[in-house]
């Protein structure tokens, strides 16, 4: 199966990544099956997370700062999408502040961390982390050299 130059960005407000195209899901939802490119969309309550998991397939999907929508009350449902990932052909990635604003539910199914700085309270996270030790001592190393060079990064594969 030929993969599609397709991603859909999720993000919880209008006033984020405007350089790309919206689709509203309400009056455009032929649109999500067959795009190229980038879009983004705006999440809404009990809608967006379906309708993705239904109409979206053969690409990536970027979740941005994915806390502000993902609550308890959807882990049931988006259990059910990262476990149908790849019979969907979707690479999903969770964007976050840090470790607690990142659903423990993806760290269940994720295949890296990309790790830049934070403060954040990694032992929030100590046992839903694989390898654990590791990450936390990569986020000791990337906190530390994050200080001359705001834009460091590690990339964590497990």
């Amino acid at each position: 199966m030929k993969v599609a130059n397709r991603g859909l960005i999720v993000t919880p407000d209008y006033a984020e990544f405007t350089h790309y195209p919206l689709l509203d899901l309400n009056k455009e939802l032929s649109k999500i099956r067959k795009f190229s490119g980038i879009m983004r969309t705006v999440w809404e309550d009990d809608f967006t997370l379906p309708v993705i998991q239904n109409y979206y397939h053969n690409g990536m999907v970027l979740f941005d700062d994915c806390r502000a929508y993902f609550t308890s009350s959807l882990d049931k449902e988006l259990h059910k999408f990262l476990i149908r990932r790849r019979q969907n052909m979707l690479d999903i990635i969770a964007v976050a502040h840090g470790f607690t604003e990142v659903p423990p539910k993806f760290f269940t199914f994720a295949t890296e961390i990309i790790l830049f700085r934070t403060l954040d309270n990694i032992y929030s996270r100590k046992y839903v982390i694989q390898d654990f030790e590791r990450v936390k001592k990569a986020q000791a190393e990337v906190n530390r050299i994050s200080e001359r060079d705001e834009h460091y990064f590690q990339i964590i594969k497990y």
